[in-house]
């Protein structure tokens, strides 16, 4: 069923957010009162924007969704962030029914149906609002909007500190003397802006997405640190030479056809100062994702909407960016990989239902020459 069959851009119909839904009781007493303030601010916002058709099945609809919306937890503008603009990295989004069962308890609400099929009904709505939003440019690129989940989600890394990504602090130089610059850096910019000392030299942290820019910007602010530095790059094309003493590239050159691949190292060689370091983390994940998913049948238990985040690289990914690092001019002087295979529902519609997956990772390190 289309999203647009049960949401509608109207508010002359029936509202979003009706007084049932809008005591958000399961926000009460948190211990995050500003992410629950952004929750009632996020709702009331899109309640300015969409509503239900007026029909029977629009009235079931608004009931479920208010009941989801007054049991609700600050942290679903994470998992609605998640899935609008960062599914490629935290694939699995579900909603915390724990939480919503609690709250469901506690107000003594007398269901009509029974706790699973509330469950799926909530579900099913949670998953159509994000599709809604998705299908709607206007709506999904709104600067308030964008704002809204991008302040969220940094109130809710610089409260919990939970960061379920790799450390990329430890790949960097512990001598470093010149700025650092990160690549495309996505989530994992709020980790090292976390971890970054405030004596080491600048960290420029580039991407070129609005949520992302908005959340970092406002993370870097929470964090009180005077050497940190948001930039909006459309990579391969990077700034001007700057004399980094360090560009760390983690699992961003396979998003690039090789041609611009080639494009960003000659960038990467003029902006790094002489001894500068280019560092590479990446995989060939997708590649395989996408070549397991032309079986039907692991296709389909693939989580929604996220084959659709994953690009095709060349099969001989691996060897042709080292190849290409070197003859680019730059001095290898590290270069490992390995093959993996796992058994993971990470990428699984299903929690707990693994789906098999087999990879290759590769770090490469590299330098530009020293002058004479």
């Amino acid at each position: 069923m289309p999203s647009s069959a049960i949401f509608i851009k109207s508010t002359d119909q029936l509202e979003l957010v009706t007084d049932f839904g809008r005591k958000y009781l399961g926000l009460e007493n948190t211990k995050s009162p500003e992410l629950a303030e952004q929750v009632r601010i996020a709702f009331q916002y899109l309640n300015g924007k969409l509503g239900f058709p007026n029909t029977a099945s629009g009235q079931q609809d608004q009931e479920v969704f208010n009941l989801l919306l007054r049991m609700v937890y600050p942290e679903i503008l994470i998992d609605l962030a998640d899935i609008l603009y960062v599914q490629h990295e935290r694939p699995a989004v579900f909603l915390n029914f724990d939480h919503i069962h609690m709250n469901i308890r506690k107000d003594r609400i007398a269901l009509s149906e029974s706790l699973e099929q509330m469950d799926e009904k909530m579900g099913r709505l949670f998953r159509q609002l994000a599709d809604l939003i998705k299908e709607d440019d206007t709506l999904y690129n709104d600067p308030e909007w964008v704002t809204l989940l991008g302040e969220s989600y940094s109130y809710y890394l610089s409260q919990t500190q939970n960061f379920p990504w790799d450390n990329p602090m430890e790949l960097v130089p512990h001598d470093l003397q010149a700025p650092l610059m990160d690549v495309a850096t996505g989530l994992a910019g709020f980790r090292l802006i976390h971890d970054w000392p405030k004596n080491f030299p600048r960290l420029i942290l580039a991407d070129n997405m609005p949520f992302i820019l908005k959340g970092l910007a406002h993370f870097a602010k929470l964090s009180g640190k005077g050497n940190i530095e948001i930039l909006d790059i459309n990579f391969p094309d990077g700034p001007r030479a700057d004399n980094y003493g360090c560009i760390l590239a983690n699992k961003f050159l396979h998003h690039l056809p090789r041609t611009e691949r080639q494009q960003f190292l000659r960038w990467a060689l003029e902006a790094l100062g002489p001894g500068g370091s280019l560092l590479i983390l990446d995989t060939d994940l997708e590649c395989q994702i996408l070549k397991r998913a032309s079986n039907p049948e692991y296709r389909k238990k693939l989580t929604l909407g996220y084959l659709e985040t994953l690009v095709e690289i060349e099969g001989n990914f691996c060897e042709t960016l080292i190849q290409d690092v070197r003859q680019t001019g730059f001095d290898v002087s590290h270069f490992d990989f390995h093959e993996y295979e796992d058994e993971t529902d990470a990428y699984s519609q299903f929690p707990g239902e693994d789906l098999s997956i087999k990879f290759v990772g590769l770090e490469i390190i590299a330098t530009s020459p020293q002058t004479a």
